[in-house]
């Protein structure tokens, strides 16, 4: 999938390159094209004004480029055209449409100026441009209050070999520079598909992990319903309690799981908002502690919250009481009885600042860099409960809060989180 869509992003770059230089090209036609048409209807009915005026009898005779003798620069001869060979010339026609003057310079033969003549007499257009053989003349036929006619003409066959060479060598620089695209295109294109090969292979890994999460309670659940229903008629709920404890704490399980994957999906689809504002974040802390005590008291596991001094952070309340509790919860998880979570809280100049230290088992140091990857366990055999993907939630809020979070981990010691979140809103620094 991901080589088709690699060549077709090249496909399409060096398609755009393709439509590019053919719209460059057509267009340094169009414009050269229409420079040459301008400049010479402009020169044709210059002179044939001056030609009926009188004022130019005949073209000036083509001049050497240089004196070989002298070796000076020749004077340019009198006139409209200084250059050596003009390519205008002029006939005057009689009344029958013969040639009864011609300018001594004309770039074709006799034979051939009168057939063009005749072509042009013919001619619907007094102003047009007409082929002979393989040559392009433009003309400009003036009709005289006498009968008689003046056709000056301009043999375009010069410029129109310029033309096609520019747009020959145009057209070679498109063919090296589509080549030269399609190739870097290609290169390019494996590293712009990159992201989505990576976001396609987390997705698949994320389904994956959640149907194999969802799976595991599902399946202990089924198991502790067959040992019930198997169970001898008459049997007390005493009897079947320890089987009840199983799937109320396989539902939880599973309602904590599904509740992660809502807030993971909704987070990847930026549907979450936060409402932030400026708290207390003692009192918040206090508040977060105080709904888990009871379970920490379960686990023989003691909270203490040594707050600093009195710190007012600004973010969503209610996500940071979810980043305390997904802290604490995973700090319970892994500290045995009898051991010790520690919250703190100070600021700094621009960060305010809260701690969790637990006396777990802590985290193996190849591990930290990616405790925060979704699903990933550091070490599955310490892992009673959930499925990976609080820390992971815990990284997704604080990102949003454009706050960091530093781990300080000892195995066998135990564990710091430390987050710290921005005082003031980047608009207003």
């Amino acid at each position: 999938m991901f080589r088709q869509l690699r060549l077709k992003m090249t496909l399409i770059n060096a398609g755009v390159t393709v439509m590019l230089f053919i719209i460059l090209i057509a267009g340094v036609y169009l414009l050269l094209d229409y420079n040459s048409q301008k400049t010479t209807n402009f020169f044709l009915e210059e002179i044939s004004e001056m030609v009926i005026d009188e004022d130019l009898p005949d073209f000036p005779p083509p001049h050497k480029e240089k004196d070989k003798d002298t070796h000076k620069e020749p004077k340019p001869a009198p006139g409209i055209f200084p250059r050596p060979r003009p390519s205008f010339f002029f006939v005057r026609l009689d009344h029958s449409a013969n040639i009864y003057q011609q300018s001594s310079f004309a770039t074709i033969d006799n034979s051939d100026l009168q057939a063009l003549v005749q072509k042009i007499t013919q001619a619907p257009s007094l102003r047009d441009e007409i082929n002979l053989d393989d040559r392009s003349f433009s003309y400009l036929r003036t009709q005289l209050p006498d009968g008689t006619a003046l056709i000056v003409l301009n043999d375009n066959s010069g410029e129109k070999a310029m033309m096609r060479s520019v747009v020959y060598s145009l057209l070679l620089v498109g063919i090296f520079c589509t080549t030269l695209s399609f190739l870097v295109s290609f290169y390019l294109a494996k590293y712009a598909i990159r992201p989505i090969q990576n976001a396609s292979n987390q997705q698949k890994n994320f389904i994956s992990n959640a149907s194999h999460e969802l799976r595991t309670p599902i399946t202990i659940m089924q198991a502790n319903l067959d040992i019930i229903n198997g169970a001898p008629p008459g049997d007390t709920l005493d009897a079947n309690r320890r089987w009840l404890r199983n799937l109320q704490d396989e539902t939880t399980r599973m309602t904590e799981l599904i509740n992660a994957l809502l807030f993971l999906a909704r987070a990847d689809g930026s549907t979450v908002i936060l409402e932030k504002e400026y708290f207390s974040l003692n009192k918040l802390l206090q508040r977060g502690i105080d709904s888990i005590d009871p379970l920490a008291a379960e686990k023989n596991i003691r909270l203490e919250f040594l707050p600093q001094q009195d710190v007012t952070a600004l973010g969503d309340p209610d996500r940071i009481l979810q980043l305390l509790t997904i802290f604490i919860d995973n700090a319970l998880q892994h500290t045995d009885p009898d051991g010790k979570i520690c919250i703190n809280c100070y600021e700094t100049a621009d960060f305010s600042i809260f701690e969790v230290v637990d006396t777990g088992q802590g985290i193996d140091p190849a591990a930290i860099d990616r405790i925060f990857d979704r699903f990933y366990q550091a070490d599955s055999s310490r892992n009673r409960r959930g499925a990976g993907l609080g820390l992971s939630m815990a990284k997704w809020i604080v990102d949003q809060h454009k706050g960091t979070i530093r781990v300080e981990s000892t195995l066998g010691k135990g564990t710091r989180f430390i987050v710290s979140l921005p005082r003031q809103c980047e608009t207003s620094k």
